[in-house]
């Protein structure tokens, strides 16, 4: 054994010496299976590992016995147990101990149609200096040329993850979306105003925060929300005021007129949308003023409503309105000028014509 390795040497140094250095680059002569790492699981400092794999050094084409074939390891207290395998027959090599273990090219060619295979097996335990979280190489395998360089093509890599992964830190403040039906609640965080829905409020420090929606005629809605650097999606359907019933609705302007309304149970409601022509009127819905046309008001309780129509330079309009629950109802007309009256003009045109008449006669 011991001159096999001598005179492995003694070629590599005339092979320099001549200038003539055989460097396979790009081919891999090798292919490494069988991968196994015991304990299969987390690995700490300290640990003790056993890893084998199997190496096809060759198998139709012969390993070049110019080449070595090494191991390297990453490991503490390291042992190297490995058997060569010539055509299913096996050769033992006694176990060695170090950080590398190098075949020799020697020991590994042999004819083109001849396969050999090294198995390897080795125990070691974790460097106490590792870096938990980091990757650790166990062993990295690779055949180096006459020169003793490594080839890179043909390096292969046995790593594993130290400890475990260092948790993602979680942010420290989320966003959370706001939507609500209908739209356009008022938005309270922690009871300072935020803005109208739907809104997206970035920037929320974690932990625990009180929402409030408000909307007109509709009840307030309030919520706790937990934030914890995530994004969050909140959507709320308001609840409609109960309604009053309104008893009697008197409207009065060229005349004086009383509706009964009808009552909806609870929760059904609809809306009154109103246009006029022209535009601009005041909209009195049973006896309160709810805007100008074009108007559309909710949270009407469902039944009919009185609805007075008024505009400078038109009559009054009158009109009973049914409205739908859960639904606007729709509601358009044209407001009419009142019929012009023959004035002081008119009398002072006779008045005019008369007293011209009368000269007439006189001078005749």
């Amino acid at each position: 054994m011991h001159l096999v390795v001598q005179l492995h040497s003694i070629l590599k140094t005339a092979l320099l010496c001549m200038g003539i250095v055989f460097i396979i680059s790009g081919v891999s002569a090798f292919t490494v299976t069988g991968v196994s790492i015991t304990p299969s699981g987390t690995l700490n400092p300290s640990d003790a590992v056993n890893v084998s794999f199997t190496v096809y050094a060759a198998s139709g084409t012969a390993f070049p016995s110019y080449d070595d074939l090494q191991f390297v390891s990453g490991l503490d207290e390291m042992v190297w147990y490995h058997t060569i395998i010539v055509n299913d027959v096996e050769n033992v090599r006694p176990s060695v101990g170090g950080r590398t273990l190098t075949i020799s090219g020697f020991e590994l060619s042999y004819r083109n149609q001849d396969q050999v295979i090294v198995k390897v097996s080795i125990k070691g335990r974790i460097p106490q200096t590792s870096v938990p979280g980091a990757v650790k190489n166990l062993v990295t395998i690779q055949e180096l040329d006459a020169r003793g360089y490594a080839i890179n093509s043909t390096i292969v890599t046995v790593n594993h993850l130290i400890g475990t992964p260092t948790p993602t830190p979680t942010p420290a403040y989320g966003s959370v979306s706001f939507t609500s039906i209908p739209s356009g609640a008022n938005i309270y965080l922690d009871n300072a105003y935020k803005g109208l829905t739907p809104l997206t409020i970035d920037g929320i420090p974690n932990g625990n925060h009180n929402v409030v929606f408000r909307l007109n005629n509709y009840e307030d809605a309030t919520r706790a929300i937990t934030v914890t650097g995530n994004s969050l999606v909140m959507n709320i359907g308001l609840i409609p005021l109960t309604l009053t019933p309104t008893v009697t609705a008197t409207v009065t302007s060229t005349g004086t007129g009383t509706v009964q309304p009808t009552t909806a149970p609870a929760g059904e409601f609809g809306s009154l949308s109103v246009t006029t022509s022209p535009p601009g009127a005041q909209v009195y819905v049973d006896g309160e003023l709810k805007g100008n046309t074009p108007a559309t008001i909710p949270g009407l309780s469902a039944g009919k409503h009185a609805v007075l129509l008024v505009i400078p330079g038109y009559l009054d309009l009158n009109t009973t309105v049914v409205v739908s629950a859960g639904k606007t109802t729709e509601y358009s007309t044209a407001l009419t000028q009142p019929e012009k009256t023959p004035g002081f003009g008119v009398i002072a045109t006779v008045l005019s014509i008369g007293g011209l008449f009368v000269f007439r006669k006189f001078r005749k």
